[in-house]
């Protein structure tokens, strides 16, 4: 492939998954900077390495999934830093004061749990999908997100 072709790849990809990596990327990372790092990693590594997908759901999943890795990577290196619930206002992720204390507790869930509220809530996912991207059933996404409601229920009495 020349130059020119890696770089329409490039450009095609990104518009597609761009955005949505991002969102993923800083809901874990919770500041714009290392979003834009992993969003790096993960174009990189696409470009590096020839794929073969089955359809577009299996490369979107792939995508989903490298980030979802090369965020856990980053912050294992990092030795998991604290969000800054200033980058997220600053991304008007949130719209008062009230919202921040939510999404603050969404940061606090399980890994586990996190990624499907990410998915689901975030990135308007549905259930089936969630259960491809994950490669886990759709009653274990059912449940991952029910209990991630019964955690920020507790977690958010005053809120709720």
């Amino acid at each position: 492939m020349n130059r020119r072709d890696l770089e329409n790849e490039f450009e095609t990809k990104y518009n597609d998954y761009g955005k949505m990596l991002f969102k993923i990327a800083f809901l874990y990372m919770g500041n714009s900077s290392d979003a834009e790092d992993v969003l790096q990693d993960v174009f990189v590594k696409f470009l590096s390495s020839r794929h073969n997908f089955k359809d577009g759901e299996h490369e979107k999943a792939w995508f989903i999934r490298v980030t979802q890795n090369k965020c856990l990577d980053m912050l294992k290196r990092a030795s998991n830093k604290n969000v800054p619930i200033e980058d997220i206002i600053s991304l008007n992720y949130v719209e008062n004061n009230d919202m921040s204390e939510i999404i603050e507790k969404v940061f606090s869930l399980p890994e586990k749990y996190k990624l499907s509220v990410i998915l689901y809530y975030y990135n308007d996912y549905s259930v089936e999908e969630i259960s491809k991207i994950l490669k886990i059933s759709k009653s274990a996404v059912k449940m991952r997100l029910k209990r991630s409601r019964e955690i920020l229920k507790l977690e958010l009495e005053d809120y709720v």
